[in-house]
This record gives C-alpha cells, sequence and structure tokens, in this order.
C-alpha cells in the first residue's frame, strides 16, 4: 500500500489551504468571543478612567471639609526689619499696635587666656553648670548638670567637648584672639533672657555667680528679656520668638522701634483657601470631562466610546451634579448654596469660579462661607456630600464598583469558553488531519491502480 508523508502529496489536491480553511471557520466562534472579551475590556479601562477621577475628586473634597481647612490666616507687618509673624492654628483676624523697647539676648562668659585648644586647663574636678535667676543677690538655680574633668579630658578643648555633650543648655566654643594666650573657652546660654543666666562651680579658674559677678570667667554679654508692647499691654519673653502672647501667631522681633509702633494685621489667607478651592473645582470638572470623553459618540464615524449609552456614566453624573448643587441651610452669613459664592454649574456640566465673588466671601468677617463646605449642626455641608456619594459609587456594591466587577466577571467567563475552545481546535485539526490523510492515500492508491490498468490494457 502506498504511504503519504505530506499533505496533499499523494492526491495532487491543496489540503494543507483546505485544512487552514476550516479551521479558520472552526475557530470562528473563538474570535467572535475574544472580540466581545476586548469589548468588556474596553469597557473595564473606560471605568477605571472614570474611577481614578473621582478618587481624585473626593481626595480634594476631604482636603476642605473641615474647619480648620478654613483656619488659614496670613500676617502682614508695617515694619517686617523690626517685626515679622507668622500665623497658624488658632489665629484670628486682628490688628495691633507694637513697639519693641527692647531685644532678648543670651548671656555669655570668658574664661582666661590659653596658648592654643589643646592647652591643659590645669585642673580636674566636677564642673557644676546651673542655669537659673539672679535677683537681690540670689541664683534661684531652675537646672544643673555635674561634668567630670579628668585627666582625659582636662585641656581646652576637652572641657569644651564635655561641656557640649552633657545637655547643660550652654552652648561652649573657643575663641582666639590672636595673643600669645590667645584662646579664650566662650559659655553661652542656649536661651537668652533673665531666666537662663550661668552659674558655674566646682572646677578651679571655671567658676562664675550670675548672682554677683564674682568668678574666674568674666561676663561679656549680660543676659536680658525682650519688652515690647502690644496695644499698651506691656510684656516681658525671654526669647525674641514668641508664640504664646497672640493666639496661633508666632512673633519674630529683629530690632527696636522706641516712638515708631508698627502695626501687625492678621487676616485670613483667601489666597490658600482659594487654591484648594480651585483644586476641587478642577478635579470635578475633570470627572464631568472623563465621563463625557468615555461615552461619546461620533455621528460621523458612527462609532462610541467604550462606555456610550452606558447607564453607570449618566448615574455618575447625576449623582455629581445633585451633590454640587445641594443645599446647606442654615449655614451663617445666609450662605447655602455654592452658587452663592460664586461657584456655578455650566452648560456643559463643568463647574465656573467667579474669583471676585468668591474672595468677597471668602474675606468676609461677618459671614462664614467655611459651612457650605464643610456643613452645620445637623446637616452635610457640599464637601461631605460629594465625598459620601463618591464612596458609595466606588464600593463594590455602588454603581462603579458593581459594575467593573459584573464585567471582570464575565472577562473571565468568556477567558475560560476561549481557553475550553482552544483545546478543541487541537482535537478538530488532529482529526481533519487524519481524515485528509486517509482520503490522499486513497486517492494516490486509486490513481496508482488506474495507471496499472491503463498500462494493461494498452498491451492488449
Amino acid at each position: 500500500m502506498a504511504s503519504v508523508t505530506s499533505l496533499g502529496v499523494g492526491s495532487g489536491l491543496d489540503l494543507n489551504s483546505i485544512l487552514t480553511g476550516l479551521m479558520n471557520a472552526e475557530r470562528q466562534p473563538i474570535t467572535i468571543l475574544q472580540q466581545q472579551q476586548s469589548t468588556l475590556q474596553a469597557q473595564v479601562s473606560a471605568l477605571g478612567q472614570i474611577k481614578s477621577a473621582l478618587s481624585n475628586l473626593q481626595s480634594a473634597a476631604d482636603a476642605i471639609n473641615t474647619s480648620t481647612s478654613f483656619s488659614a490666616f496670613q500676617t502682614s507687618s508695617s515694619d517686617s526689619s523690626v517685626l515679622n509673624a507668622t500665623a497658624g492654628a488658632g489665629a484670628v483676624s486682628g490688628s495691633y499696635n507694637i513697639e519693641v523697647s527692647q531685644l532678648a539676648q543670651a548671656q555669655k562668659l570668658k574664661s582666661a587666656g590659653f596658648a592654643s585648644v589643646n592647652s591643659s586647663i590645669g585642673t580636674t574636678g566636677t564642673l557644676k553648670i546651673e542655669l537659673g535667676s539672679a535677683s537681690g543677690g540670689a541664683f534661684n538655680s531652675a537646672s544643673s548638670v555635674d561634668i567630670t574633668i579628668d585627666p582625659s579630658n582636662n585641656t581646652l578643648a576637652g572641657l569644651r567637648d564635655a561641656i557640649n555633650a552633657s545637655g547643660a543648655g550652654v552652648v561652649a566654643t573657643i575663641i582666639n584672639d590672636g595673643g600669645p594666650n590667645g584662646s579664650h573657652l566662650v559659655l553661652t546660654s542656649k536661651d537668652g533672657g533673665t531666666a537662663n543666666e550661668i552659674r558655674l562651680s566646682g572646677l578651679d579658674g571655671f567658676d562664675y555667680d550670675s548672682a554677683s559677678g564674682a568668678g574666674s570667667l568674666a561676663q561679656i554679654q549680660a543676659g536680658q528679656d525682650a519688652k515690647f508692647t502690644i496695644d499698651g499691654i506691656s510684656i516681658t519673653k525671654s526669647s525674641n520668638t514668641i508664640s504664646d502672647v497672640i493666639d496661633g501667631v508666632t512673633l519674630n522681633l529683629s530690632k527696636t522701634n522706641v516712638g515708631s509702633p508698627l502695626t501687625l494685621s492678621v487676616t485670613p489667607d483667601t489666597s490658600a483657601m482659594t487654591a484648594k478651592i480651585q483644586k476641587f473645582v478642577d478635579a470635578y470638572n475633570s470627572v464631568i470631562t472623563t465621563l463625557q470623553s468615555v461615552s461619546a459618540y461620533n455621528a460621523d464615524t458612527k462609532q462610541g466610546a467604550a462606555l456610550s449609552g452606558d447607564y453607570s456614566v449618566r448615574t455618575v453624573q447625576e449623582r455629581m451634579r445633585s451633590a454640587v448643587t445641594g443645599v446647606v441651610p442654615g449655614s451663617p452669613g445666609g450662605f447655602s448654596r455654592l452658587g452663592d459664592i460664586g461657584i456655578t454649574l455650566q452648560a456643559d456640566g463643568t463647574l465656573g469660579i467667579d474669583s471676585d465673588k468668591l474672595t468677597a466671601a471668602l474675606s468676609d468677617p461677618t459671614k462664614d462661607a467655611s459651612k457650605i463646605f464643610t456643613g452645620v449642626a445637623g446637616t452635610d455641608g457640599i464637601m461631605t456630600k460629594v465625598s459620601a456619594s463618591v464612596t458609595a459609587m466606588l464600593d463594590d456594591s455602588g454603581v462603579v464598583g458593581a459594575r467593573t466587577n459584573g464585567l471582570n466577571t464575565n472577562i473571565k467567563s468568556l477567558g475560560d469558553r476561549i481557553d475550553s475552545l482552544n483545546s478543541q481546535m487541537d482535537v478538530i485539526e488532529a482529526r481533519y488531519r487524519q481524515q485528509f490523510t486517509n482520503l490522499d492515500t486513497m486517492i494516490s492508491q486509486l490513481n496508482s491502480t488506474g495507471s496499472y490498468l491503463l498500462q494493461q490494457l494498452a498491451k492488449m
């Protein structure tokens, strides 16, 4: 029996092309399923864009959903060379007349001179460093630290390093005046004012009593307090940086201005608040443009985007519009809608801002525009409504979450069917190939028999 080693050799037919055509026909159901799967994947991707835009919107809404979000204040000094200030939590609007008569400074002491930083100080023992206040010839100690000075550290540099490592509240440095014994240990109280003066004892050649001024060290700068008035009220502080005089405001004193009081103004920082609101509006508009993009329909090409006509898009649009156009009754100052402060819905569904109207509303101390965003007792603000709506829509049971989960389930189901059909294709192709091989063999045998018979007939 003749055998066929290559499909079509025995019959002369193009059986390979016929087999390819048959298998393409068999794979048509797979192609259809793959197209369906691709369509669903495009929808999932579009829902992912919506989810991302909604998440950004929620973050922007949450950033202005508390009263502290609107507590930003700014300061203005009529003479910043004398005083500047910063406002933080707890600040309120106000104007203050300030006159600085004295700046705070830290006490400084100087030792006798030594040949170099490595010179021995000639003594060992326990150096006691105290900080406190001197009054009426007495020293009132507030803190005390003992430092051991032994042969391992009884050089000028060793003493400096030991003091700095002790945490005594004193900074030790060495200054050289250029003379033969020009190296001096200089001690400076870390904190200024008369409440942080220094008393040293226990180490020969390094003692000093701020109460009497007696000792081996010399005072080169006395400690003194900052003195100033605010609206005629006299204030004394140990530092030039003061944060406990005006609520939420830190003052930084730089120079005296006796006879020329300055004006410090604390006002709402509308630029900071406007920037947060603008970020929210931009995020909202991004949601709207994303929804429009993923659901668009091109009349010329008669092609729709991935979510054209999808109910989830309409649902998100309606809920977002409802949230931002809501009313917050009972808001102080008569504001109850975003439109009252210059934020309005445009014809294309996006939000627009009337900057002048918004700034005026935020700047008005008689009205509290923040309540529209944050809400009042018993009533949610616009930002609360927006954030809650986004959370609900992105939840697994929400319109975006559930739609995405449903599509992913369908995609997986289609994938399983495709895998099953692909495994069947191998069996079907093997069956066709065997049938064609048998056909090829049979035709080859018939051709051979025919040729033989023709030869025999020709001999007769």
